[in-house]
This record gives C-alpha cells, structure tokens and sequence, in this order.
C-alpha cells in the first residue's frame, strides 16, 4: 500500500529502480512506498503512476511545443498538461497548485518543483549507483500541498524522458 509523504517518518526517500530489467521505478524510503512509475514498454512515452491519490497515465506529446498529459486511469479527460519551454523548465497547474519544473544546478545533477517564488518543494539529486536513482528532498514548507507524491513522480517521469532522450541522441551520433 502507498502512504503520504506526510504521515512518512522516514528520511532518506530515494528514486529505485528495484529491477534491472524492467523500466519500473519507486519513490521510496527503507519501509515505506510513495509512488510509482512504469514506463510501458513498446508504448513510446506512455507511463503509469500509482500515488495514494489513485493511478494515471502520462504521455509526452508534440515536438515544436512539447507537453506531457496526465490523465486518471481509464479517462479520455486531462487532468493537467505540463507545458515544456526551449530551454526544459516545465509548467504545471494541478488542482490549485502551479509549480515549474527545472534545474537547480549549473550541472543540471539538481532539479525540483519550485513554486512561483522559486522556493523549492521538491528536490532531486540524481545519481547513479546501482539500484538507487537519486535522492529527493521535500520542503516541510509545503507538506500542506495535496499532491506531493504526485509532483514527485512527475518530476521523476521527466528525468527519466531527459535520461533516455540523452541516450537516444548520443547513440544515435555514435553509429
């Protein structure tokens, strides 16, 4: 069963990919679970997240102005459209809350969900060891936020779509 960020005493929640060969990631801490995303294989961007909140489905669509959709489980409706700009950031307004995407580094090995004041409400540090994807920090400032497993599998669902577009286009000049 997922549990809310905010009833966690966890510290420590991390992004795991607890199968090697399956394109299927947790946000999780050692004994709780927050969200999940499963990139449905064959299915180009689609993906599914499970959150306490209830399942979606995400794609990334378009190429001069791309955005992402995220939609319940089993509906034709959007929920909430992530709008992409030229130089990554994405934008999100979700039941209320509207929020930006973005590095948060030079290096870009740091990114979050900021708010419109550029206060941080979750925070991404990519890693790459072994099983374990990255750390993410929570604001405490903003446990008040509905959504937060949700912002935290969406921010981890474009890190993964940057991660492959990366390795799509890298591959691709190598052949």
């Amino acid at each position: 069963m997922l549990k809310n960020i905010t009833d966690s005493q966890s510290a420590g929640i991390k992004l795991i990919k607890p199968d090697v060969t399956k394109k299927f990631y947790q946000i999780a801490s050692e004994n709780d679970i927050f969200a999940t995303i499963d990139l449905i294989h064959g299915q180009g961007s689609l993906a599914r997240i499970e959150v306490p909140s209830g399942s979606f489905t995400i794609k990334r669509q378009g190429f001069f102005a791309p955005y992402v959709t995220l939609r319940k489980e089993n509906d034709n409706q959007d929920v909430a459209n992530i709008f992409i700009d030229i130089y990554g950031r994405s934008f999100l307004n979700v039941e209320g809350t509207s929020c930006s995407f973005k590095p948060l580094a030079l290096w870009k090995n740091h990114w979050g969900w900021v708010n419109d004041k550029n206060k941080s409400i979750v925070k991404f540090m990519l890693t790459s060891s072994g099983l374990v994807r990255g750390d993410l920090e929570f604001s405490k400032d903003f446990f008040y936020l509905q959504n937060l497993e949700l912002l935290a599998a969406l921010g981890a669902y474009l890190l993964l779509q940057l991660e492959d577009e990366v390795c799509t286009n890298s591959s691709s000049k190598s052949l």
